[in-house]
């Protein structure tokens, strides 16, 4: 029984030897702050399968056991990681709908004004053949991160805007390209470039004369806010339409 005993104390003893530099080495922070997925999960489940070995198998438990625990529990810390990084993802994902939700009913709010206003236009036109139209309007497209396909929503948005702009031809249309500030500052202004060029695309498509309007693209240049979050972002990935009587100058006009 003593011979037994002493046995496994010195079993325990070797495997926490291997257990003890594994332990100090990854005590020390890597350089990139990276999080070691199941590392304590593991140890805790090398140190159980050791104890839980120790006393059912004697000496030769401790080290089987040490090393089923220590897959045991890696397993588990990585199983919650990723569900920690699913549930991250759906809220994202959550709230990203919800700001899409909110821009879609200011641009539908927006486009009735803009009806309403045109209906005055149009009354007093019978009085007055000479009178300047100015809309007034201004709207945005946004865009997920890093996309320059426009959402079916505001493609609905686009076509109520296109039969306006085709009943005033004269009313000229600024389209202002944007990005968020995440990313080279390059790479943003291409992408702004490519989404104010989607939205032209799509109203030419659809009748619009290309004189009727005017593309600039502005990168990350113009944030709507000093301070950079997810709300931020997500209203800065935009491509704004505004309406003008005058002849327009932008930078990077096409």
């Amino acid at each position: 029984m003593k011979k037994q005993l002493i046995s496994t104390l010195i079993a325990t003893t070797l495997m926490t030897s291997v257990i003890a530099p594994v332990a100090q080495a990854n005590t020390v922070e890597p350089a990139d702050d990276a999080y070691k997925v199941g590392h304590e999960e593991q140890l805790i489940g090398m140190g159980s399968g050791a104890a839980f070995g120790a006393l059912v198998a004697g000496p030769a438990g401790v080290v089987v056991g040490g090393i089923i625990g220590g897959i045991i529990g890696t397993t588990v810390g990585q199983e919650d990681y990723i569900k920690a990084q699913d549930e991250e993802m759906q809220e994202i994902a959550s709230r990203n709908a919800e700001l899409e939700r909110i821009s879609h009913r200011y641009n539908q709010a927006q486009i009735e004004i803009a009806r309403l206003q045109q209906q005055a236009i149009q009354q007093d036109r019978m009085m007055e053949e000479q009178r300047q139209i100015d809309l007034a309007l201004e709207m945005n497209v946004h865009f997920r991160t890093g996309s320059a396909s426009i959402e079916p929503h505001f493609q609905s948005q686009l076509d109520e805007l296109a039969e306006m702009m085709k009943q005033a031809p004269e009313v000229k249309w600024e389209l202002a390209g944007f990005a968020d500030r995440r990313g080279s500052s390059e790479k943003n202004m291409a992408l702004s470039q490519r989404r104010v060029d989607a939205v032209r695309n799509y109203l030419e498509q659809h009748g619009i004369d290309a004189n009727q309007i005017v593309v600039a693209a502005y990168g990350d240049q113009a944030p709507l806010k000093a301070e950079q979050n997810f709300e931020g972002d997500f209203f800065d990935r935009r491509v704004t339409l505004r309406s003008s009587q005058s002849s327009v100058q932008t930078a990077n006009t096409h």
